[in-house]
């Protein structure tokens, strides 16, 4: 049995990160992630001038939206900027990704974009303090050419 969602996990809960995305998530969490020296490898998601979240493909293929920004096409957006110029390159590899289980939202963008499923996993949600279901991705160049094309 899942613990409840407080209204601040309604993020961060879906965050599957590897290591785990910390929680609860404070300052010195941020300035951790800001030192990362693959600065170059995540965006900022904005509109307006207004922050929506993240995006980022370092290591692996992921993404975060607040709450109000949720079901207007900003992370397919961002997404599909990201992965097309990743695949510009011609010794680009595929793309690693996943969710939780039940995050419905996350999956339907992932197929959207050509991710395709290569198997499941348990991963350590922070937030919830337990061991989830996962569904592991992966996109080929001809995956996601394919996608973006229809």
């Amino acid at each position: 049995m899942r613990p409840p969602v407080s209204r601040r996990s309604r993020i961060s809960r879906w965050c599957a990160g590897l290591p785990p995305v910390p929680w609860p998530y404070g300052a010195g969490d941020f300035r951790a992630f800001l030192a990362d020296p693959v600065p170059a490898a995540r965006w900022v998601i904005c509109r307006d001038g207004a922050f929506l979240g993240m995006i980022g493909l370092q290591g692996q293929f992921g993404y975060w939206l607040a709450r109000p920004a949720w079901g207007q096409g900003f992370a397919s957006e961002a997404a599909r900027a990201v992965l097309a110029v990743h695949f510009r390159s011609a010794a680009a590899e595929p793309v690693r990704a996943g969710y939780f289980e039940g995050n419905a939202r996350s999956a339907r963008v992932l197929a959207k974009l050509g991710f395709r499923e290569i198997g499941r996993s348990r991963v350590p949600s922070l937030a919830l303090d337990a061991i989830l279901p996962h569904v592991e991705l992966r996109l080929s160049r001809a995956a996601f050419a394919t996608a973006c094309a229809g």
